[in-house]
């Protein structure tokens, strides 16, 4: 039963890769269809609805996932009806006040992000939230039961929907214009949802649905439920923040206000996309470990919960990591490739925001993970203080730093490594003894990583073209395995073992 997170965080993180080159696949032609700018209006868009999105569904779906998975472990099913009841009506209740809200407002919050043009997409809001609220209820009770297949699976049905009708409406509206080339990305985006949510409906009516009558828990409910929706919306309140005014912080600081929107979307758009493809690992671990912590915390099996930490961290390093230093090393010759028709008099803002965000993608990493085994421990009001004091810190530099002619959108990344790297360290004096991790291993990931980052340089330099930049990256992954070989064999043998079983 031990090895489930293994096999959870491995089903999450393939899906997630695959999400992710469908999202790669997305955003590339996006951007030529759209622009850069058009990029920038989308990111503003998308930037409050997944604030939105978190505050509906992030701690709900994290707390279920953990309220669930201790109901199970005392064999309380009239719980587990009890959450799912007020989860729904919770969920849905609030996402289509906020959807509402967006819809009659949408003309004032893009004229405050200075791109009047975004007021469209916001219309579309009205729909999109009440249906991401619904599937965050339903993926967080199955993952209650240690079941990843239906979260993975609906995830490809998103992404895979969104590229085939998101590219095909902002192809068809963006005859009319940028702004109606964005509102097409979200209306396909719509649509995926909404596939998304009639096949999670479908898993839980089949597979989950029992008639023990339900259990009236909304006090232990909200308990858990409201510091997980303000701790995890305060990190996307802080983004949604800069997508609001660091247009109007960049004008400040000497650009004009077409300039400072492209910058924005290089940051958020560009660079973004390529650096949030690591987190797929930091989530995916996260996801799987909330609920089999709280599962043995409910047993008060410590000795399980520390060995279930010590390898879900060896999995998130040991793939977290490589990817964000093959990024930094290929981001050079890779812009120019996948951003032929633009990225030339930005390639040096490109490639320095993802040295400076490759540092915050991996505190950021490491931030997600330990808020996820806190969460799972019932800390719910500490990861939310963390969450929120890091948060902080990071506005205040923002709008500190953005106005620096010398600094410029570069206060973005800064201000998320000061945010991920404060996080941390509080969450690491919380856990204590209870977070332990072999030095051997996270030394031996590091070096091989930057072994791995020398040589890919060294070899695009030879090279430099595009097959220079494929044999790097297969070169430079192959040294990196054989490198790490008895840490991937530490890992994988306990899972084979249990196949063989």
């Amino acid at each position: 039963m031990k090895n489930s997170v293994g096999k959870g965080a491995f089903l999450l993180i393939l899906s997630g890769f695959i999400c992710k080159i469908f999202g790669a696949l997305f955003r590339l032609p996006l951007t030529n269809i759209i622009g850069i700018e058009g990029i920038g209006i989308f990111q503003m868009v998308m930037s409050i609805y997944s604030l939105s999105l978190v505050l509906v569904t992030g701690g709900v779906t994290n707390s279920l996932s953990r309220l669930v998975s201790s109901a199970r472990a005392k064999g309380q099913l009239s719980k587990i009806n009890g959450y799912f009841r007020i989860a729904l009506l919770f969920s849905a209740g609030l996402s289509l006040i906020l959807g509402l809200c967006y819809a009659f407002f949408s003309k004032q919050i893009s004229s405050l992000q200075g791109a009047e043009e975004g007021s469209y997409s916001y219309m579309l809001l009205a729909f999109l939230l009440p249906l991401g609220g619904l599937i965050g209820v339903y993926r967080g009770v199955i993952q209650g039961y240690e079941n990843m297949m239906p979260t993975a699976i609906s995830q490809l049905i998103e992404q895979s929907v969104k590229l085939c009708f998101g590219l095909l409406f902002a192809k068809i509206f963006a005859t009319a214009g940028v702004a109606s080339g964005v509102f097409g990305a979200f209306l396909g985006l719509t649509i995926s949802e909404f596939l998304a949510f009639c096949y999670l409906g479908v898993v839980l009516l089949v597979r989950y649905k029992t008639k023990v009558e339900a259990q009236p828990v909304g006090r232990e409910f909200f308990h858990a439920v409201l510091p997980l929706s303000v701790g995890g919306a305060v990190v996307p309140f802080t983004h949604a923040l800069d997508s609001l005014f660091v247009v109007s912080l960049l004008v400040k600081a000497g650009f004009e206000k077409a300039q400072a929107t492209t910058l924005y979307g290089l940051h958020s758009g560009v660079v973004g996309a390529l650096l949030n493809f690591p987190l797929i690992i930091s989530l995916s671990v996260g996801m799987s470990l909330l609920p089999k912590i709280s599962y043995l915390s409910s047993q008060k099996d410590e000795r399980g919960q520390r060995e279930i930490i010590s390898k879900s961290f060896s999995i998130l390093w040991a793939v977290l990591l490589p990817l964000v230093f093959g990024i930094a090393a290929v981001a050079k010759v890779l812009y120019p490739i996948i951003y032929p028709s633009f990225i030339g008099d930005y390639l040096d803002y490109a490639v320095k925001l993802t040295y400076i965000g490759g540092i915050s993608t991996v505190l950021t990493g490491l931030m997600q993970f330990l808020l996820a085994l806190l969460q799972a421990k019932g800390q719910y009001l500490f990861s939310m203080f963390a969450s929120v004091f890091g948060s902080l810190v990071k506005i205040l530099l923002v709008f500190t730093l953005a106005v620096q002619n010398s600094v410029n959108i570069f206060a973005l990344p800064l201000s998320n490594i000061f945010l991920a790297g404060s996080v941390c360290f509080f969450a690491l004096v919380k856990l204590g003894a209870q977070f332990q991790v072999s030095f051997y291993d996270f030394f031996l990931v590091l070096l091989s990583c930057i072994i791995m980052f020398l040589l890919v340089g060294l070899l695009l330099n030879l090279f430099g073209n595009i097959w220079g930049l494929v044999f790097a990256v297969f070169g430079g992954g192959a040294v990196y395995i054989a490198l790490i070989m008895p840490l991937l064999a530490k890992i994988i043998k306990p899972l084979l073992a249990k196949r063989q079983m």
